[in-house]
């Protein structure tokens, strides 16, 4: 390592692309040293190779490719002449070097040592200073800055494309210009080249696991340059033997600073949380600080100090312990399936005139449109039905704690989509005295986590109300055979499946055949990379409808009523309401054999299709990737939708037996008294 800092201290000082390109540097340096060819560099996984690249190298020194060939659009959209600016102008994934350019890359090397922040201003920069040569060949260094793509690519700059997800590039979350379901040339060079991109990348870490964060690079960068100026010694190596005094290092106090931890104070300056909470942590809250990294980051890994979110709109009374009723919490203003569910639970108990206190509770991104009319801040009864997952029951503690759970009897009416319960949702079975679910693969869930009692207590899935809304409202020919697939991209697209459902669909009708495929999407725009997924999976299809937008209930329904069918391909479902709903229209449903809808589905009344189990890929951070759920078969959904699209009489005999299914159901009053006989048998026996 050429500094004299070592490549250790290095990796561990510098953000990863700095580092990179130094190490490369160089290295291509030295073999500059050792032939007279010149020396391509190209970024593994960032880059895909397509075609001949000799065009890269020029007569100059050094030659870079230019991430925009023209002025960037101003629309709002990324990338901006802004990001240009900041992240430099030259890609940072491949560039040529001839054997003049050693001098170049000493320089690269020994300023890329000390930098932060982007590598694309210093290849600029470097450009200026040694008469690098732009790259002329258009067919080189295609991407994002550059759309539309006019000829089909020999390297693509993919530096940008998620790897997890390759069917858009991310500009830090911003909605960009450039997507693929819109740039078929682009999309083709993509799709040839992921296995070049394939895999994640891991954060770095030190021996034991710990993965370098922003606060330690912040620290070594200051000991080298402090090391630069002769003022320090350099710490001690990260990596290898010495890495127990590296620790040692970090947890040790500043000279001549306060008894605490140079790492954690380094944490402290970069959360305005802990900023908040200790203002003079050198000082007088230097023994707070020292606390809370004892005990709220080691032992919880991360901060108690947030803020817990209580609001007017969250805020109860605890005014009575009457055992003859029950306190129902949800988001009852939530027009989605959970604020649904609530409300459910809210009418089934009032049909069967027990006495219900409904109280609102407001934590969500989504739509929160419907009033609250009937709902209450005070809590009267004895026993809580709590309608919120056990994933954001830390809210309901945060929001009410004991106004709300302290000597009452609390159930949680939870759903879960899988059949492993990840362990960040086992703290709020601790909070409870028992769970109840809508479906049995949802108790089956808890019961294997838990051995407080867990009940499957479904409720009625009421008769939709379709608005007056008609096909032609919503843009659909009379004259076809519509097929329909639904979800929200807060839902999680992955499990959701529509994109089971636009192959099975491929695979059963040819491209202008007859039958069309609806893809009804809401929070297309919060969700808009999934979305663009969707989009790609979905181009190139004259027959294939997707549209995003917000509906009423009412809409929703009158959706489901002008479909001819209904698909869910999903990978796993807590209860399947859309498909009850469906079923109640007398709308024949394709529906995999799966989870909570199995319940009210089967052979007799839809047309199931079989999957196998398979380990959860792109959950999002919600599904754990140790979990497993279902892989519909794809030719069995497509026979399906071939046999009903062309027998009209098939479809009427499904529907018909659909709505029969649904119509036998436990009346909502008789699951209102079941309900209450449930919840407050504990005062009979004194199990509070």
């Amino acid at each position: 390592e050429p500094t004299g800092a070592g490549w250790g201290r290095l990796i561990t000082a510098l953000p990863a692309r700095v580092y990179e390109w130094c190490r490369a540097a160089a290295a291509v340096e030295r073999l500059l040293d050792r032939t007279e060819d010149p020396v391509v560099v190209l970024r593994v996984g960032s880059v895909a190779v397509l075609g001949d690249l000799s065009s890269m190298v020029s007569a100059a020194a050094v030659t870079l490719i230019s991430r925009s060939c023209g002025v960037l659009p101003s629309d709002g959209l990324a990338p901006t002449e802004g990001d240009l600016i900041e992240r430099g102008e030259h890609c940072t994934v491949a560039a040529a070097f001839r054997p003049e350019a050693q001098a170049a890359l000493v320089w690269l090397y020994r300023q890329l040592g000390r930098a932060n922040g982007e590598v694309g201003p210093w290849l600029d920069r470097l450009g200026r200073m040694f008469g690098a040569s732009d790259c002329v060949d258009e067919r080189i260094g295609a991407g994002p800055w550059r759309a539309p793509t006019a000829i089909a690519p020999t390297l693509v700059d993919l530096d940008l494309i998620d790897r997890d997800q390759p069917w858009f590039f991310s500009f830090d979350g911003a909605p960009t210009r450039t997507r693929l379901s819109d740039d078929p040339v682009l999309a083709a060079a993509v799709q040839s080249a992921t296995p070049q991109i394939e895999g994640a990348e891991a954060p770095i870490r030190l021996p034991g696991g710990i993965a370098i964060d922003s606060a330690m690079r912040t620290l070594m960068r200051a000991a080298i340059a402090a090391w630069h100026q002769g003022v320090a010694e350099l710490p001690p190596e990260p990596f290898g033997a010495h890495n127990a005094a590296f620790m040692r290092w970090l947890e040790s106090p500043e000279p001549a600073g306060a008894d605490i931890g140079r790492y954690w104070l380094a944490v402290r300056d970069q959360r305005p949380d802990l900023q908040a909470a200790f203002p003079q942590p050198r000082s007088i809250d230097a023994a707070r600080l020292a606390e809370w990294a004892d005990a709220s980051w080691r032992l919880e890994g991360r901060s108690a100090l947030l803020a817990s979110g209580v609001s007017g709109s969250n805020a109860i009374k605890s005014i009575g312990f009457d055992p003859e009723g029950i306190n129902v919490l949800g988001y009852l203003d939530f027009d989605q399936s959970q604020g649904h569910i609530a409300r459910e639970i809210v009418g089934a108990l009032r049909a069967a005139k027990v006495p219900v206190a409904p109280i609102n509770f407001h934590r969500s991104l989504s739509n929160f449109d419907l009033a609250r009319a009937g709902t209450t801040d005070d809590a009267r009864y004895g026993t809580n039905v709590v309608v919120v997952t056990a994933a954001h029951f830390e809210f309901v503690v945060a929001d009410h704690g004991p106004a709300l759970l302290d000597g009452r009897y609390t159930i949680g009416y939870w759903f879960w989509e899988l059949e492993h319960i990840p362990a960040t949702m086992l703290p709020a079975i601790d909070h409870v005295h028992e769970v109840w679910t809508g479906s049995q693969f949802v108790a089956d869930a808890f019961s294997r986590v838990t051995d407080k009692p867990v009940r499957c207590v479904p409720l009625p899935v009421a008769q939709p109300q379709p608005s007056q809304r008609t096909r032609a409202s919503f843009g659909l020919p009379d004259d076809r055979f519509v097929f329909l697939a639904t979800f929200d991209q807060f839902s999680v697209p992955e499990r959701k499946n529509p994109f089971g459902v636009i192959e099975a669909f491929t695979r059963a009708f040819a491209d202008g055949e007859g039958p069309l495929l609806w893809i009804k999407t809401l929070n297309g725009d919060k969700g808009w990379q999934q979305h663009e997924r969707l989009l790609l999976a979905a181009s190139g299809r004259s027959d294939i409808i997707i549209r995003d937008e917000h509906l009423s209930r009412p809409d929703q329904m009158a959706v489901l009523q002008a479909a001819d069918c209904l698909v869910s391909l999903h990978r796993s479902e807590g209860l399947g309401l859309h498909c009850a709903e469906a079923m109640w229209l007398s709308k024949p449903v394709i529906a995999t054999r799966y989870s909570g809808n199995v319940d009210f589905m089967d052979d007799s009344c839809a047309a199931m299709v079989d999957y196998t189990l398979v380990p959860v890929r792109h959950g999002q951070g919600i599904y754990p990737p140790e979990a497993m759920w279902a892989e519909p078969d794809v030719d069995e959904a497509a026979a399906h939708m071939r046999a009903l699209a062309s027998d009209p009489a098939l479809c009427a005999q499904l529907g018909a037996r659909a709505r029969a299914r649904m119509a036998a159901q436990t009346s909502q009053a008789e699951t209102g008294r079941m309900m209450a006989e449930l919840a407050t048998r504990h005062f009979t026996k004194g199990s509070i």
